[in-house]
């Protein structure tokens, strides 16, 4: 049960809404939900416009904005100017940690939207509950077996004509009143795709296959036990905008969860967990020539491997009075990482060597957190989260650490700190229609150990190599948040407005350490580079215009500033906007979907070297008909005009997908 619901429910049990003609005003949390198989519930909003589905898709229908390294696969998640170790993005509350010091690999291209049931996004960095944010998390809900279900089953094929996608899906579960199970498969191949006017990208194609098992047991009315594996499986994935390309990526996650509700007013879970990441890239796909030329490491093929293993408990309780919902977390990890890279140069007569870019580091992290949502009355609520994390990091690899002591004589590599959060704020109903909310924070974020401990990384849309540096100290964030949201005849406006004040901004030093020729690229290292300040404000409308016509809007607009540097933050989404119009209503349902970005001029010149961006346009249509019951077919056009473009936050100017015909159909037995 979400918060919000709780704190309706017990508005209701004080006796506030005396009489049955009252009208009850609920809160709403701030947290955004959106549902991954929309096609599955009623009819709504929400539902994506492309029949493929993917987990790209699912986050930028939340508001998000990825990082785009290869052909609709594998975005990492930025929110409101803050992305990597400034956002805490898990699933079912578990920490995966990548293995590809490229970011080839983040969390959320281990998983399929076969897995997932929703994503919870919250913008305001009130949710301290699964990790250290400093102003944003991100928590995929993974799918559940269902009790007292018939046997049942769900075959789901979509065609896409550009990249000549395939993707199949088939699920199988069911359940009595005490044991339930589920199980996923999906499969997707991908060949070359096409940009607009007709521009073929060479090596943006792959093949991935994810399986997905879950089942229940429910001991007595009170307990159960859950237990999950997902097995992801990927081959062959082509990055246009690196130097090398993803050979296999294999993931393994597994959780069991046992669940308790000791009395209506107490429950508890506890999650035991473990996943394991095993990345292999190599560039020997790519012509001779390309390799002979580029700048980084010429005249050498770069086979590179990274490994990531993490180990979890997370314990969540909640407690529920009269008017008051207490929530606490106890958290625990240990990861494991290392990456190495191979130099094998194209001349057989030349030795090859052998380095690495991380160094077998483990990292041991315990946090505690807790959430009070209290309710003054039924028209003013108040929150506060606070959330504390003790972490240890320690370098393993005696060689590795041998290197890194040459950078940084006297250092120890390993390192204790404790890195606390803390938010408060307050909902209040100004009217029946109107809702405003506050929220203020303060928090701390850790380095990662690629920023800490991190040797010879190559970052391509910069041109520049990177070192860690274990001596760095901890971002530190003020922020606030105001937050509205109006519902009266029909029509729906919610927005907000932030503001993000950051002190030790992380970052590869604007000053150049070390150039080694002209031809080659410059060396940097991490350095706490000073004080930086991110604003930025979206609103979304909803309208009826008739019963068979509703019109939707979203604008998005954000600014990040280096204060110390006086330069633009890098890969700062410009402002976008969003408009739909959908038609029809329950058997027949078409959309009309308009997406325009302006041009980015406000790049960054010193932090991480960037393009300026056009502004861009697209236009995608939609037709959904439900014949039965049973079943759900799709047809859409996506980038309907065939657009040339490439997003601002896309590396290296990687194109996005020109025009595409969809089929898809869903039959449910």
């Amino acid at each position: 049960m979400t918060r919000a619901a709780i704190i309706t429910a017990l508005c209701l049990c004080a006796g506030n809404a005396a009489t049955a003609q009252d009208t009850v005003r609920t809160y709403t949390a701030s947290d955004i939900v959106v549902h991954a198989d929309p096609l599955a519930q009623p009819w709504r909003l929400d539902r994506p416009l492309s029949t493929s589905a993917s987990v790209d898709e699912l986050m930028r229908m939340g508001g998000l904005t990825l990082v785009q390294r290869a052909n609709g696969f594998a975005g990492e998640v930025t929110m409101r100017g803050l992305r990597g170790g400034q956002i805490s993005t898990t699933i079912d509350g578990m920490k995966i940690h990548a293995a590809c010091v490229d970011k080839m690999d983040p969390s959320t291209a281990y998983i399929e939207i076969d897995n997932v049931s929703a994503m919870q996004v919250d913008g305001d960095g009130s949710d301290l509950r699964y990790g250290q944010t400093l102003g944003g998390a991100v928590n995929f809900k993974l799918q559940q077996s269902r009790y007292a279900t018939p046997l049942h089953s769900v075959i789901d094929g979509t065609l896409e004509s550009n990249a000549a996608m395939r993707r199949l899906r088939v699920e199988l579960g069911g359940g009595t009143k005490d044991i339930s199970f589920r199980t996923g498969y999906t499969v997707r191949e991908v060949r070359n795709m096409v940009a607009g006017n007709g521009a073929e990208v060479p090596l943006s194609g792959y093949s991935k296959q994810n399986l997905h098992v879950a089942a229940g047991w429910k001991p007595t009315a009170s307990a159960e036990f859950e237990a999950m594996m997902i097995a992801d499986h990927v081959r062959n994935v082509g990055y246009p905008a690196l130097l090398m390309d993803t050979r296999h990526a294999d993931a393994m996650i597994a959780a069991l969860t046992w669940r308790e509700r000791w009395s209506p007013f107490v429950q508890t879970s506890v999650k035991l967990y473990a996943n394991t990441v095993d990345h292999v890239m190599d560039d020997y796909d790519r012509p001779i020539d390309q390799i002979m030329e580029r700048r980084f490491m010429p005249g050498m093929y770069m086979p590179m491997r990274g490994a990531t293993s993490v180990m979890g408990a997370l314990m969540e309780s909640a407690v529920v009075s009269a008017e008051t919902v207490l929530g606490v977390t106890l958290d625990a990890t240990l990861m494991r990482t290392s990456a190495t890279m191979e130099m094998v140069p194209i001349d057989t007569s030349v030795t090859t060597m052998r380095m690495s870019n991380i160094g077998d580091v483990g990292v041991g992290t315990i946090g505690f957190a807790a959430t009070l949502d209290h309710a003054v009355d039924c028209d003013l609520f108040v929150q506060a989260s606070a959330r504390i994390d003790a972490v240890v990091r320690t370098i393993h690899d005696e060689l590795f650490k041998s290197i890194l002591s040459g950078y940084y004589p006297g250092s120890t590599f390993a390192s204790r700190a404790a890195v606390p959060a803390l938010t408060a704020g307050g909902t209040w109903d100004v009217t029946d229609a109107l809702q405003v909310a506050l929220v203020l924070g303060y928090a701390e974020r850790m380095p990662t150990h690629l920023e800490l401990f991190g040797l010879m990384i190559y970052d391509p849309q910069a041109d520049i190599v990177t070192n860690g540096n274990p001596d760095l100290r901890n971002e530190r964030a003020l922020s606030s948040t105001l937050q509205y949201r109006y519902n009266a005849g029909g029509i729906r406006i919610m927005g907000s407005m932030y503001l993000r004040l950051i002190d030790d901004y992380i970052a590869p030093s604007p000053t150049t350490h070390v150039v080694w020729s002209e031809s080659t690229p410059q060396t940097r290292t991490m350095a706490n580079i000073g004080r930086a300040l991110i604003n930025g404000a979206d609103v979304q409308c909803t309208m009826p215009v008739a019963s068979w016509v509703t019109m939707q809007g979203t604008l998005r607009a954000c600014w990040g500033k280096s204060i110390t540097w006086n330069d633009a933050l890098p890969l700062i989404n410009p402002v976008t906007l969003t408009w739909r119009t959908v038609l029809g209503g329950p058997a027949v349902q078409g959309e009309i979907q308009f997406v325009t970005a302006l041009a980015q001029h406000n790049a960054s010149q010193l932090i991480l070297v960037e393009d300026a961006t056009a502004q861009w346009w697209t236009v995608n249509v939609l037709l959904a008909w439900r014949p039965a019951a049973i079943v759900s077919l799709q047809v859409s056009a996506t980038n309907l005009l065939d657009a040339y473009y490439h997003e601002h936050t896309s590396i290296n100017n990687m194109p996005a997908r020109g025009r595409s015909l969809n089929v898809g159909m869903r039959v449910n037995l």
